[in-house]
């Protein structure tokens, strides 16, 4: 057979699977409208799982690994169906509804500020980036700097992340959990840095790239914000972030970033950071913190906001 006849065949197929998978989505939306009308949730774990052991269980040895992944990411394209027609507003979505509403339409021009560093750092750039007229104090560790701002002595913090002289990235995420604090914005800072000149040498400078975090105590949510941070905890066992992506990818975000932690003790979870790019006006945004806390173990939502390129 020619590979002409092959690919016939598999077009015969495909329309057979599309057909089926049409048809299959049909259900799931009148059983979404079920569920709605019985006020009962859309993940159902136990016969989540049960389906997908009787499928495997279906399938030839070989196959069984693919198998269990489509049939995985069907069923999240179902709740995701069956969701977006429920429409059903957890704790999250009405916070982040609150802030939007409650934060004015401006960013603002002039604000108090904590920097790690000292003056002339490019800690300042990025804040002057930031702010027209920013009133920056600058603190000696990272635990100073979320500190000044979770106890008031400045409206906003502002750190680098992605820097090779920022520290360890995971510092940064640890310390926004640990004094529940929300990003507000981000800068992304073109900063040219010219090496020590030596007699008689001819040395060119450097352009290094480096992004910041603003962030404040209240969550705060400005127009234009197109971008989400989350930190996701996972268990260690197969397919946990692929359940994850999956989601992702049913709804349609991409994912800008993606760093992970993993745990020195096996028993304890894996913390995945995650820079989203969705739009916070967009259902999809509500739709994926309604569904987010069923396929992690904890999640956490930092923010939403919009990237200053320099």
């Amino acid at each position: 057979m020619e590979l002409k006849e092959y690919r016939q065949k598999l077009d015969v197929i495909d329309r057979e699977i599309l057909s089926l998978f049409t048809e299959r989505m049909e259900v799931v939306s009148q059983i979404g409208a079920y569920k709605k009308e019985q006020g009962l949730p859309v993940l159902d774990p136990g016969r989540e799982q049960e389906k997908l052991d009787s499928i495997a269980s279906q399938s030839t040895e070989e196959l069984t690994a693919y198998t269990k992944a489509l049939f995985a990411l069907i069923m999240e394209l179902s709740r995701a169906s069956q969701n977006r027609l429920i429409d059903t507003e957890c704790e999250e979505t009405r916070r982040i509804s609150q802030a939007i509403r409650e934060t004015p339409t401006e960013f603002p021009v002039s604000a108090t500020v904590a920097c790690r560093g000292m003056d002339g750092a490019d800690s300042r750039l990025a804040c002057k980036k930031l702010f027209d007229r920013p009133s920056i104090s600058f603190f000696g560790e990272y635990e100073a700097v979320f500190s000044a701002v979770k106890e008031g002595i400045c409206r906003y913090g502002v750190v680098p992340v992605r820097s090779s002289a920022a520290g360890s990235l995971n510092t940064v995420y640890d310390l926004l959990m640990k004094y529940d604090l929300s990003i507000v914005r981000s800068v992304c800072l073109s900063v040219d840095h010219k090496p020590m000149a030596l007699p008689g040498v001819q040395t060119d400078g450097i352009r290094q790239v480096n992004s910041y975090l603003c962030f404040s105590r209240d969550l705060e949510i400005y127009p234009g914000a197109d971008r989400t941070s989350l930190i996701l905890s996972l268990v260690n066992r197969p397919g946990s972030l692929y359940r994850i992506v999956s989601l992702f990818y049913a709804l349609g975000i991409n994912i800008n970033r993606l760093d992970s932690r993993v745990p020195q003790n096996g028993d304890l979870p894996y913390v995945f950071y995650f820079d989203l790019d969705t739009p916070v006006l967009t259902p999809v945004l509500r739709q994926l913190m309604s569904e987010i806390g069923s396929v992690c173990e904890d999640y956490r939502y930092l923010g939403s906001y919009r990237e200053v390129l320099s």
